[in-house]
């Protein structure tokens, strides 16, 4: 009788998060995905996104709104208005430059935050995921 194989999926090695800050809608969004492997056994890229969602407001988070706040407070003198290239005065979203406003401490406390965030988040829904992953026919074990 011939059977099929079941991909496997290691959730400690395959299974990532990413947590990341929306600037246009201010808010915290994650993406859980699946890496996909070359011919060689290489990780290659995205094989899907497990579950994507907001996380919070911005403005709930304090460090974001304390670093917020810290550039507000820097970069003032920053106008939110430019032209197109049809010479069309418009306003560019306020927290477009936030990151690049960021000294290098401040990025690396924002970055421990989301770090943080996705080893908690993977964490909690693990067992969702495993039973997601296990549903579209991959056999999961925790790791390699």
């Amino acid at each position: 009788m011939f059977r099929q194989v079941k991909q496997v999926v290691s959730y400690a090695d395959d299974v990532y998060v990413w947590v990341y800050l929306d600037y246009v809608d201010r808010v915290l969004r994650y993406e859980a995905f699946v890496v996909g492997y070359d011919d060689f056994g290489r990780k290659s890229t995205l094989e899907f996104v497990l579950e994507e969602g907001v996380l919070d407001n911005i403005h709930e988070v304090p460090l974001i709104r304390e670093l917020m706040r810290a550039v507000d407070a820097d970069s003032a003198w920053v106008s939110s208005f430019r032209f197109t290239s049809e010479g069309r005065l418009i306003t560019s979203p306020p927290l477009l430059q936030f990151y690049a406003c960021l000294n290098n401490d401040q990025r690396d406390a924002l970055h421990a935050y989301f770090a943080e965030r996705e080893r908690e988040i993977k964490k909690e829904r693990r067992p969702r995921w495993t039973r997601m992953l296990r549903a579209l026919g991959y056999d999961v074990i925790p790791s390699l």
